[in-house]
């Protein structure tokens, strides 16, 4: 049993692991800004609020639907700088906005200043989920690529607990405080992440790449040297010219790959995540729980946060298209049987006092099939499923769409819950949820374990003869 241990500890791969955790250390920073919202909102109308009045529902809607505006900049902004400067150095400049917006929200007296502190944040965000998934996917190796990839979910889990369980037991300025705090030590952290041997063999850095590479593998550079080739004979194909947007629509299986990662990537956002975590007091209350608000929403960051642990052992050993399809299912069923509970508690009048854990009951094991499966996947396949040349205009595309249909959703749904009942809202989910399903279970392929060339064949129906020659 000892030499087995040993084995596995020597051939842990725990190079990669820093790094890709290193890198996203930023989206606990970000969880917890988004999370921000759900504890401070029921400060903000108490006699401790910043703010010199209440704040209104539209008013309180903007604040939460703000942060993902702002995630529509960040994009933009990676987008065309990732090929100059790489994507170490954008992953170091998210900390520019995040600590903007700790500050702003930290001195913040009228509504405007914590609008622009959410649109800082945001932008932060979305500079982060556009980079750090193509970060990881280009250092991580094949076979834990998934593993990794999944990390960034579970930092972004850590940070939502951290405001939830930090935010009902200290002030508003001492959550902010603490958020502030926590950025100060993104900036040295990624000081030490390695820029990826990808980028490096781009731009004409050979020397580097390999050691880089060495680094990461833990092997010789003679052990290395295939892959650095490899690498190598990617960037002579890919990038005999500059990357432009109709690359992205060049080939069937770009087209193919981006209308997949773009579905999915909205899929996150029309699940209605960011809508429970921004608003979670609030739904706890409005769906009937009979427990406190803020503890049904600690016991929430807990289970995303233990499930986020469990996500690396399975999306590499069950794979995207199952791990997809089954969650998917799973937030249609529960989504809908919160509806329905909402409907008969708020509409009919009946008492369901004998099942008042079933709100609970039913978001915790959303947020468990969540974190499993329609939150991590999505960008898992952004980072394998396009070629190096149009990977990071792709992933600036899927990332915009995602925060696009986070922004409407999250700025409409508490009028929608107001006019039409909060049951509809859920419905709502539901129905949306269960396209995700029918569309996992019939049009995503697997790309588990699978290189990044085996998966251009599978998207174009490529065979081996099919392949287009290295140069």
């Amino acid at each position: 049993m000892l030499d087995i241990f040993k084995r596995r500890l020597l051939t842990f791969k725990w190079e990669q692991y820093l790094a890709a955790s290193l890198a996203s250390y930023g989206s606990l920073c970000t969880g917890m800004a988004m999370g921000w919202t759900s504890p401070v909102l029921p400060q903000l109308r108490g006699p401790n609020s910043p703010l010199p009045r209440e704040p209104t529902l539209q008013e309180e809607s903007w604040i939460g639907s703000l942060l993902v505006l702002g995630g529509l900049f960040g994009p933009l902004l990676t987008v065309p700088l990732s090929r100059y400067i790489g994507r170490r150095w954008i992953i170091m400049s998210t900390n520019l906005p995040l600590l903007l917006g700790w500050l702003l929200a930290g001195v913040a007296t009228n509504l405007e200043t914590l609008y622009v502190a959410r649109l800082a944040w945001g932008c932060a965000t979305g500079m982060l989920f556009a980079t750090v998934p193509v970060y990881i996917g280009e250092i991580a190796e094949d076979k834990i690529r998934g593993s990794l990839s999944a990390l960034f979910l579970l930092f972004i889990n850590v940070g939502f607990l951290l405001a939830y369980a930090i935010g009902p037991f200290t002030s508003y300025w001492g959550l902010t405080a603490t958020g502030g705090i926590l950025s100060l030590f993104y900036l040295p952290f990624t000081w030490f992440i390695p820029e990826t041997p990808f980028f490096l063999i781009y731009k004409g850095r050979k020397d580097e790449a390999s050691k880089v590479l060495q680094s990461l593998r833990r092997a010789t550079k003679e052990a290395v040297q295939p892959e650095l080739e490899g690498l190598e004979a990617m960037v002579a194909r890919e990038f005999k010219e500059e990357p432009r947007i109709k690359d992205l629509w060049a080939s069937r299986g770009n087209i193919k790959a981006l209308g997949i990662c773009v579905f999915l990537a909205m899929l996150l956002q029309l699940s209605g995540i960011d809508v429970l975590l921004f608003y979670m007091e609030e739904l706890l209350v409005k769906v009937g729980t009979k427990m406190s608000a803020s503890d049904g929403t600690i016991i929430m960051g807990v289970v995303q946060v233990v499930t986020s642990c469990i996500t690396p052992l399975v999306v590499d050993r069950l794979g995207r298209k199952l791990l997809m399809w089954t969650t998917s299912l799973g937030l249609t069923i529960f989504l809908a049987l919160i509806g329905v509970y909402a409907l008969i508690d708020s509409y009919y009048k009946y008492d369901v006092s004998s099942v008042a854990f079933l709100p609970l009951l039913c978001l915790i094991v959303y947020m468990v099939f969540f974190t499993l499966g329609v939150g991590p996947v999505p960008w898992i396949l952004v980072a394998e499923m396009f070629p190096v040349k149009t990977k990071c205009l792709a992933s600036g595309i899927a990332s915009f769409m995602c925060w696009l249909a986070g922004f409407i959703w999250t700025r409409f749904f508490r009028d929608v819950a107001a006019s039409y009942g909060i049951y509809t809202a859920f419905w709502i989910l539901a129905v949306c949820c269960g396209i995700g399903f029918i569309f996992s279970a019939t049009l995503l392929p697997e790309t588990k374990g699978k290189t990044f060339d085996e998966i251009q064949d599978m998207l174009n129906n490529r065979t081996k003869e099919d392949k287009p020659a290295d140069v």
